[in-house]
């Protein structure tokens, strides 16, 4: 009872405080735009600062939030900061519409705004994260774990041993004689038939089951009384005895399906709002920065070097389809440009093209593809499709990269990555980045992969060339 009284009070305060927080960000915009004082801020704007925390409540009722869990990673508050607040102006935009109040919002406004939440609700989770945490230092719980193991011994490093879990260990039970422990000899308890009698005479909270294969039948009895006690019961299978990394459990119904590899953009929220986002990216940048681009850079690649400004190639694409990539034209006319990769001091590239091809330029009309939906804003870099064809037969998962929409930028290019690949093993780390990346794609990844990308624009990428 008193957990969940804990939670309903981080809850509570969290959304306190946001709600504070936020209508102090949409008051400093109004003084900024307008120079308004408090009360005539309200009394002029009252039907935005109504929808603003009409949308503010649906959205936190929506996703909620995850700080009362004692095992919350940065990446999980990131994104349902960022899930909070596409929905909040998806909800305001359509409220504004509907209301014929769209022209109380200026594009600046909304952009500064939203700016200003999104980083005072970041700062203000994780400064509640970190609090939790520290208020739950006299209240941990204490856990007991089956098994002496190598799981046992990661489950007691990476779970309990990590003070942000708030846990205790109390000891571990095992039948199995003490040279193939793996546990400190000091944690030992006894036997498994000495856990209920142990249970019975101690207050434990939590049950972690780390068993080997075949001797986890035996903690069936302790999970029964666990249940019937109001203890709670973790089971960690041994999935490393034939998988070397993350797997996926979920249920079909009643029937357990292990998924060998975890793709969060499977969901359907998660695609939705990572195209969502492309979209209005790309569509700002194309009626706003890509116009004087295509001036500038379009009458310099024309005076360069005969030929068109654009350069269209077939690549390959989600799920191995082909797409026509756009790019600004680095070099001039050539028979190999759909076989031969640019190399370093490669004579086809012309003076303009060496410039687009240092500072990235040559690739900001993929922003066209991006909107058209052939590609993404992050992903893996789309191949020619003659490497598409070398390399699938040479390297082995190498498909496996094609699961994802390709990126005008990537993991793979901002960990050196990128450029030409003289060789197979070159084109390994590629895609193993590339396959990390659509196992582990988060809101947040892809906001670090763009603002690297834009730190190498400015100071420049040796192999970019």
């Amino acid at each position: 009872m008193r957990a969940n009284n804990d939670v309903s009070i981080i809850k509570a305060l969290v959304i306190l405080g946001e709600f504070i927080l936020i209508n102090l960000g949409l008051y400093l915009n109004f003084v900024v735009t307008q120079y308004s004082s408090l009360y005539s801020c309200f009394v002029d704007n009252k039907n935005i600062i109504l929808l603003f925390n009409l949308s503010y409540f649906v959205s936190i009722s929506t996703f909620g939030i995850v700080l009362h869990k004692r095992m919350v990673r940065i990446e999980e508050i990131f994104d349902k900061v960022v899930k909070l607040i596409i929905l909040q102006v998806l909800i305001l935009g359509v409220c504004a519409l509907i209301l014929n109040k769209i022209h109380d919002f200026s594009l600046i406004f909304v952009i500064r705004l939203f700016a200003i939440e999104f980083l005072l609700l970041i700062t203000w989770r994780i400064f509640m994260r970190i609090a939790s945490k520290y208020c739950r230092a006299g209240n941990r719980k204490s856990v007991i774990i089956l098994g002496a193991g190598n799981i046992a011994s990661q489950v007691h490093t990476n779970i309990i041993k990590n003070i942000h879990n708030s846990y205790r260990l109390d000891g571990f039970f095992d039948d199995r004689s003490e040279s193939e422990f793996v546990l400190e000899k000091e944690l030992f308890k006894g036997t498994l038939n000495d856990v209920i009698p142990y249970l019975k005479e101690h207050k434990i909270d939590e049950i972690f089951c780390a068993l080997p294969a075949g001797e986890d039948r035996k903690a069936v009895p302790i999970l029964n009384y666990a249940e019937n006690n109001l203890i709670r019961f973790y089971f960690i299978p041994d999935f490393k005895r034939f998988l070397s990394k993350k797997v996926n459990l979920q249920f079909i119904d009643n029937i357990p399906i292990v998924f060998i590899r975890s793709e969060p953009l499977e969901s359907y929220t998660n695609r939705f709002f990572k195209r969502l986002f492309d979209i209005i990216a790309s569509f700002i940048f194309l009626i706003t920065v890509f116009p004087w681009l295509l001036i500038i850079l379009g009458t310099a690649i024309k005076l360069s070097s005969r030929g068109p400004i654009f350069f269209m190639q077939k690549r390959t694409g989600k799920n191995g389809k082909e797409f026509t990539c756009i790019k600004f034209r680095s070099m001039n006319i050539n028979k190999e440009a759909n076989e031969k990769q640019a190399s370093k001091n490669d004579s086809r590239v012309t003076t303009i093209g060496a410039l687009l091809r240092k500072t990235n330029l040559d690739e900001t009309p993929q922003f066209i593809n991006v909107l058209i939906g052939d590609m993404s804003i992050v992903g893996p870099r789309p191949h020619m499709l003659k490497q598409t064809e070398e390399f699938c037969l040479l390297i082995d998962k190498y498909m496996l990269r094609h699961l994802a929409k390709p990126g005008i930028t990537g993991l793979a290019q901002i960990t050196g990555c990128r450029g030409e690949t003289r060789n197979v093993q070159e084109m390994e780390q590629r895609i193993q980045r590339d396959v990390w990346y659509l196992e582990n794609w988060t809101y947040w990844l892809d906001v670090k992969i763009i603002f690297q990308t834009v730190v190498l624009m400015i100071k420049g990428d040796e192999k970019a060339y």
